[in-house]
């Protein structure tokens, strides 16, 4: 709940994430739900997954990195590849 005191640029910044959640593809919803149950992915894995192109799952995270639900990470194990997870802010 957004509250009357906080800076213009928070309320600005929640605004804009909320209107986003509501304004995803269906692919950008499945692939945050995919992420908030499994933990982090590369996007191989999520195109294994969720059975969408390789391209169709770039755009569905280019979204909701926008949004801030997602966030690019690491991938430590193989240093070629990034793995996407949900930002803990928003942990369904």
């Amino acid at each position: 709940m957004l509250k009357i005191d906080q800076p213009k640029s928070e309320l600005d910044e929640s605004y804009s994430t909320n209107i986003g959640i509501f304004t995803l593809p269906r692919s950008a919803q499945i692939v945050f739900t995919i992420l908030s149950q499994e933990g982090p992915l590369t996007s191989g894995d999520l195109e294994r997954k969720c059975s969408y192109s390789d391209r169709t799952i770039r755009n569905a995270l280019k979204r909701l990195i926008k949004f801030g639900l997602v966030k690019k990470v690491a991938n430590f194990s193989d240093m070629r590849t990034s793995l996407f997870k949900v930002h803990s802010n928003n942990a369904a």
